[in-house]
């Protein structure tokens, strides 16, 4: 691999993988809640609450929004920027799904704004269908269930190609398949276009439908769809 590559993947690591499963899963159960209602504000305002949280973010905000898609008839600029700063290749979706992930929810609160601003851009993008990959640099067939259903509380970017999976390959490995329904492509958003980057919004629930098919008991398979949202009211 180029070492310019090598890099990119260094400061990227865990975009499209991660080391368990509780990773995903969070430990707070709980929706979360209160950042629907906050008004919509520029990147610069949103951001404010968490600079003390994600180091040199003031300039960080300033080049997505110098850099970021401006092209768009459907997002904002404010929005465009908001994805683009995501993807960045720095700390700050660590931090902010480290908060999603949070046991204690007012962690996550100075990060509402900032929010408010990102959802509202998925929101207003195509949902896709299209299988997505993502990758757990260890084997957790054993520890799911078929039709067990599982609540990702994080931002999970995933990808349609599955060959960037093998960037972030352990010596054991989980590649999930992963039927969406939701998934939001922020490809043209990204600071990384050619990923193919697809998101899966917070709260997505998805359904193990198998996890039976590993190549040298090394890598191993498993398939998961997610659910429709009415199937999601009559599982609650």
């Amino acid at each position: 691999m180029e070492p310019q590559r090598t890099a990119l993947v260094s400061n990227r690591s865990g975009r499209y993988g991660n080391d368990t499963l509780v990773e995903l899963q969070g430990v707070n159960r709980c929706p979360i809640d209160g950042y629907q209602h906050l008004p919509l504000q520029s990147l610069e305002e949103a951001t404010k609450p968490i600079v003390p949280f994600v180091p040199d973010l003031v300039e960080k905000v300033a080049l997505a929004k110098r850099k970021c898609y401006k092209d768009s008839t459907t997002l904002t600029l404010d929005e465009s920027a908001a994805i683009y700063l995501y993807t960045m290749p720095i700390s700050f979706f660590y931090c902010l799904n480290k908060s999603l992930r949070a046991e204690n929810r007012e962690e996550l609160k100075p990060w509402f704004p900032f929010l408010r601003l990102f959802m509202s851009a998925l929101e207003k993008l195509p949902s896709s269908r299209t299988v997505v990959w993502r990758a757990i640099s260890k084997n957790i067939t054993s520890d799911i269930n078929i039709n067990e259903i599982q609540t990702w509380w994080s931002v999970n970017s995933c990808s349609t190609d599955g060959n960037l999976l093998k960037l972030y390959f352990g010596k054991e490995s989980t590649i999930i398949r992963i039927q969406p329904l939701h998934g939001k492509d922020i490809s043209l958003f990204s600071v990384f276009q050619s990923e193919c980057e697809i998101v899966l919004p917070p709260g997505t629930r998805l359904r193990v439908q198998s996890s039976a098919f590993n190549i040298e008991e090394r890598l191993f398979f498993m398939d998961l769809e997610e659910i429709p949202r009415s199937s999601q009211q009559h599982n609650e």
